[in-house]
């Protein structure tokens, strides 16, 4: 049941509390971001996918692909796992509240702020990280955090260029600075209070071995400035990463309410090889290695009018490309824009699905709303 409290004093913060069931059986963060489980199904009378169950607006999980574009809401604390899923307290959309975060973040004001946008990464799922589309599922910063070594963000490297290399027992991840932000030289500071978030990455072979395993790793230790070490082999790549306290930051955020955003998701591009994108969302691409031929996805109908969905780069893609099939699609002069290459992290598209009327059955047609550096056919 939702309560939307109007009688609100001083410094409380305007909170739209949900009851809801989690559908899993994994522990819940603080502030982390849940979607509704809208076409489960039971095996009980009225509970099939042809009955009215009225209990799917109730049921919530972890985001994924398949339901990013049914946002929930955010933890209003941590839980911990219990098998069979769980009674929880979510945050609405609308509400201002804490929200877990990843990356840096700098308050709002009318002319600077960050958006964070939760992750359906495997690695740091319902995580609000990178910025996305705004609506459902996206936040705006009512906190300033920096990026700071020993600190709750302790590091960033989303463009591809540190480094891993496997030799038993463990895996070496080298990057200037990342072992100072992870304790090195400072007795103060546990390097294994820290958490390496893998969203990605590829072998600079030419993209055609090794493929980073996207998950939440712990820091073993933080042997010299420049390296640390974890132990798990995730593959010799050039790896996309954060850092984090393991007591997973919050900040204050004002969570955006209205359509949904769609979540974000992070992939990698691997020599000719499809790797499709989540319908609707954000999606942002691994870079910093060489693949010898284009990686290739294609984009499908939106399920509605009004549909955005988004690409962008985070690290250079040298000798070939992710390429986007968007049959029919239009650019902003008229022209046609049905591939569109994704090379390095000042590319990016925003393209608008228009066109699907009930009951007519013609296609529709993607139209570029936004766009940068990006080449198009």
């Amino acid at each position: 049941m939702s309560e939307r409290n109007l009688a609100l004093f001083g410094n409380q913060k305007t909170e739209f509390k949900k009851t809801v069931w989690f559908t899993g059986s994994t522990a819940i963060r603080k502030g982390m971001g849940l979607c509704y489980d809208l076409d489960v199904a039971g095996t009980g009378t009225g509970e099939t996918a042809t009955d009215p169950w009225g209990r799917r607006g109730r049921l919530v999980a972890v985001p994924s692909t398949s339901n990013n574009l049914a946002f929930a809401g955010y933890a209003s604390q941590a839980y911990t796992a219990k098998t069979g899923g769980q009674t929880i307290t979510i945050l609405e959309p609308g509400s201002i509240c804490d929200v877990e975060v990843g990356l840096a973040s700098t308050i709002f004001s009318q002319s600077a702020g960050t958006r964070h946008t939760v992750s359906v990464n495997s690695g740091d799922a319902g995580r609000s990280t990178l910025g996305a589309l705004p609506g459902r599922g996206s936040a705006i910063a009512l906190e300033t955090q920096a990026v700071t070594a020993g600190g709750n963000i302790a590091f960033v490297s989303l463009d591809g260029t540190a480094t891993s290399a496997w030799s038993s027992p463990s895996l070496t991840i080298t990057k200037t600075a990342i072992g100072t932000a992870c304790g090195y030289g400072d007795d103060d500071i546990d390097p294994t209070e820290f958490r390496v978030i893998v969203l990605g990455g590829a072998t600079n072979a030419d993209g055609t071995t090794d493929i980073a395993v996207q998950a939440d790793y712990a820091v073993v230790t933080a042997p010299t400035a420049d390296t640390i070490t974890i132990a798990t082999d995730i593959g010799d790549v050039d790896v996309t990463l954060y850092v984090i306290k393991n007591t997973y930051p919050c900040i204050l955020c004002k969570t955006e309410d209205g359509p949904e955003s769609g979540l974000q998701e992070v992939l990698t591009p691997k020599t000719a090889t499809a790797i499709q994108s989540m319908v609707g969302g954000t999606t942002y691409l691994c870079g910093g290695y060489t693949m010898a031929t284009a990686s290739t996805a294609t984009l499908a109908d939106g399920m509605l009018n009004g549909m955005l969905k988004a690409y962008c780069g985070l690290g250079t893609l040298t000798t070939a490309y992710y390429v986007i099939t968007a049959s029919g699609a239009i650019d902003s002069d008229g022209g046609a824009a049905g591939t569109i290459s994704i090379v390095d992290a000042t590319n990016y598209i925003v393209l608008e699905f228009n066109g699907l009327f009930y009951p007519s059955s013609t296609a529709g047609v993607w139209y570029v709303r936004g766009v940068a550096g990006t080449t198009r056919a």
